[in-house]
Order: structure tokens, then sequence, then C-alpha cells
């Protein structure tokens, strides 16, 4: 806020200068006076512009420290002007009630409020502490539930109590999922698709027949992609109607459109220079995995086959050693749909940007301080010399990945592709995050044989017998256990060598 409004000038007139600068609290400061300056961009002997006191309101307001700004410009006797930033901070948490909560006791309200005592106020906080108290509320089935959080600030002491009011509804029961305007599926068919189920019997044991917001959401987006899925790709929601028979019966419809079921029309390759149509419809066998396109002519159109088979054909050409241009590794295939609603066909053409083919210069392995770059080679299905196959690289990818040495989240393994100084020649980079391989185990039972027994046990996945004194990173499985029971003594010992 300014004032007063004398202090508005035409554009062309030069406005007065500030000559002075003060800082006012109201309440207790709730930081001292060099941060609010900090914050100022006018400076004294600046002339003086309304929207740069603007500026500078934004500025403080964004520290979170204060709860209203305001400026006051002042006329001073030699015709300048004194600015006097009026500040009050956030008041200080003090307190935190609940009202109205006979379902949930204030202990366990308090564990869902993120705004502490002793800290500013924060209304966005105050606000998702509400909605986090609501979602409680939801998810054991009260749907109607309001909650509010109220202030009451005492500006002098600069301390605030906060009040969540609670208005309790009825618990609400679905009694019905109801889906309008669908023909082409049962009712019955469509409510196995969402987790949202209306009440029954055993609801107490399943969780079902309550209203869960976030579970609703998701249930939306699995109806549409079943419609999708069984090539209804004009499917559409149009509304979602919560129809309350009674404060505790709740009617859920869905009203739906379906629009027509699509088929696959015509399917074209279009750039594909090296390869025939027919020959991309084959499509390649790579260590036992068929590579080609599946949604063809007459086959249902779903967008998940569509960019199934997209992926298919990166994939054949990724197996012939195509693999792409500058930073890509794989070779651009781009889509265009033609949809001919006459026929309820979608015509279908893959653009597809060839390149040349490469072959392997050499593997480099990075990142694996334990495991010998031999175990890693020998999971790989590509060498040095070879062409560059990108699906085998993808499958060395998956069964380096099953040797759980790099399992993450504290492990990891990279493949990417690096340019030689020959255009057609590409380095393979395996880069690795080696976790951990190892575990330890112990425990205790009874057996009528021992009666008590106690057993004690490790496993080292990445053995190394022959490398003392850390004996990892081999890649051989070892496998230690002490069984100690009352009347009789196991001891195992299990050492395998999978080269």
């Amino acid at each position: 806020m300014l004032s007063p409004g004398w202090l508005s000038l035409p554009a062309a007139q030069t406005g007065p200068v500030v000559e002075k600068i003060e800082i006012r609290h109201v309440g207790p400061p709730a930081v001292s006076d060099d941060l609010v300056r900090a914050n100022i961009h006018i400076k004294i002997g600046d002339t003086y512009n309304p929207d740069a006191t603007t500026d500078d309101i934004r500025a403080l307001k964004a520290t979170g420290y204060f709860r209203d700004i305001r400026v006051e410009a002042d006329r001073t006797e030699n015709g300048g002007v004194k600015l006097i930033y009026v500040v009050q901070g956030q008041p200080v948490l003090s307190e935190v009630r609940f009202e109205g909560n006979r379902k949930y006791s204030n202990t366990k309200l308090l564990k869902l409020v993120k705004s502490k005592m002793g800290e500013p106020l924060d209304d966005y906080k105050l606000f998702s502490d509400a909605q986090e108290i609501k979602k409680l509320y939801e998810k054991a089935g009260y749907q109607q539930t309001k909650v509010e959080a109220k202030q009451s600030i005492n500006e002098q002491l600069g301390r605030a109590t906060v009040t969540f009011d609670i208005k309790e509804a009825p618990k609400v029961r679905i009694m019905e999922v109801q889906f309008v305007g669908a023909q082409a599926f049962s009712q019955r068919k469509l409510r196995k698709q969402l987790k949202t189920r209306r009440h029954w019997t055993f609801s107490w044991l399943t969780g079902s027949g309550k209203l869960k917001e976030e579970q609703f959401q998701e249930d939306q987006e699995k109806l549409k992609d079943f419609y999708w899925s069984e090539g209804y790709i004009d499917f559409e929601i149009k509304e979602v109607k919560l129809d309350y028979a009674s404060p505790t019966r709740l009617v859920i419809r869905f009203i739906v459109y379906e629009g027509q079921r699509y088929k696959v029309g015509s399917v074209e390759f279009k750039g594909n220079a090296r390869f025939t149509a027919e020959q991309i419809r084959q499509g390649v066998v790579v260590l036992g995995h068929p590579v080609k396109p599946r949604m063809l002519e007459g086959e249902i159109f779903t967008p998940k086959g569509l960019e199934k088979d997209r992926e298919a054909i990166e994939d054949f050409y990724g197996a012939h050693g195509y693999i792409g241009k500058g930073e890509r590794d794989r070779i651009m295939v781009g889509t265009i749909k033609n949809p001919n609603t006459d026929r309820g066909t979608m015509d279908l053409v893959y653009q597809i940007d060839e390149g040349e083919p490469s072959k392997i210069e050499k593997i480099e392995i990075r990142g694996n301080t334990k495991t010998k770059d031999k175990v890693i080679r020998r999971e790989l299905s590509v060498a040095p010399g070879e062409v560059f196959d990108m699906v085998r690289v993808k499958l060395s990818k998956e069964r380096l990945e099953g040797l759980q040495y790099f399992t993450p989240p504290q492990g990891k393994v990279q493949m990417s592709v690096e340019p030689t100084e020959v255009p057609n020649l590409k380095n393979l980079i395996v880069d690795v995050e080696e976790g951990s391989s190892g575990n330890f185990y112990f425990g205790a039972g009874f057996s009528s044989i021992d009666q008590l027994f106690g057993y004690v046990g490790m496993t080292q996945g990445n053995f190394d017998l022959f490398n003392p004194p850390y004996f990892t990173g081999g890649g051989q499985k070892l496998r230690l256990q002490a069984t100690i029971g009352t009347r009789q003594e196991n001891y195992e010992l299990s050492f395998v060598e999978p080269w």
C-alpha cells in the first residue's frame, strides 16, 4: 500500500528524491532491520518510483518472514520523500487444537500436521495439513467431512493459535458403480477394471466399498486404458456423478462416450532404403527373441501396440547395426496415424531414418571397483569386430542386472555408444555401479529333533577365492551356514564357479 497520492507524477517529470528510509515493525520484530534493508532495492538518493516500492514488497514477501507489508511515503521539508516500510512478521505458532474430532484422537491427528509449534505460521502448510486430515477421513469412508484451519493471532505478542475445525460426516458406503452410455462391454466387466467397488459382506476385510480419492482418480485412468487397449481410442469419460441416495449411501455413475472401435487399415513404411517392407514385417530372431511388428492390417489398433511396434522396428534395425545418428543409440522411427471414421480403421505410416550400419571397435568397462572385467565381459552377447547389435546389447544389460552385483538402489548398469574417428565404428561403453552382493543372516527355531536350535550364515554372490584379503569380484558363489541345536550341530559350505 502506497501513500499519499500526491507523489504520482507524469512520466516526463523527474520525481522527488528519496531522502530517508525507515523500518517500522508491527508487533515483535520477525527479523532485524538489516535483513529488511538487504531486500530493499531503493536507496537514499534515488528518484522515487512507486513501481520500485512494489518490487520491494514482492522481494520482502518472498522471504517468507512477513505476514503483511506496506510502504508509506511522506514529504520532507526539503521536498523529498521519506519512505517507511511497515512490516508485520509471521506470528509464531504457539498452539495446535482440534475441534469436532470424534473418530480420531488429537494425538493421531497431530502426527499428520506438518506445521510445528515454535515455527513461523505458514498458510500453505496449514492448508496442506487440513487436506491431509480430510484424506484420513475420506480413506475411512467419511467423504463429506469438512476440515478448516482457523487462525487466532495475537499481533502484539506475535503468536498464533491454530484450530482445525472438523465437521465429521456420516460414514459413506458405495452401493453401486454404474457406467452410463457403455454398450461394448458389460457393466460387470467394466467394474472389474476398477478398485473402487461397491460395499459387500466382506468389505470389512477387503477394504472395498469406500470412496478413496487417489484410488478413484487412478481408476478413471484405468478405465480409459482398458478402452484404449480394446481399440476404442475416442473413448472419453464425459462426467462422473456422485449421487447420494442418503447421507450414508453413494451411487457412482460414469457418463461415458465409447466411440467406435478402430482396426489397423494400411501399414506403410517410408525411408526404408536398406530393407523391404516385407523384411521389416518378418523381423529377425536374436538369441531366441523374435523382433518384429505385430499390429498389422486387420488387428485391433491400440496406442500401446503402436509404441511397441515402433520400438520393434527400431530393434529390427538395431539388430543389423543401425544405431542412429549423433547422440542417439537408436535409429529414429516416427509414426503417423490417419484415422478413417467411415471404415473404422487407422492407417499407419512408419517414417524411418536409417543412417548407416556400425560395428563395434572396442568394449570399455567403467566403474567396476570390485568386479573383474572378465566377469562382466563374459555376460556380454557382443564382441569387438561384430555388428553393433543393439538388441544383443540390451539383452547383455539384462544379463548383467541378473547377476545382482549391480542391483539398485546402490548399483546400476548403463550401456552407451561412443563415437570414434571412423564414422561406422563405435565403442560400447559398459558403465556399472556396484551394489552389495553379500548377505549375513541369523535366526532361531524349534524342531522335534533338535528342540531349540539357532543358525547363522552368510552368502557372497560375487566371491573371489584368489583375491585376498577382500575375496570379492570373481563372480563365484559362496555360502556358509552353521546350525547349532541342543542335540546336534550342522555346518554347510557351498562354492560354485559359474564358468
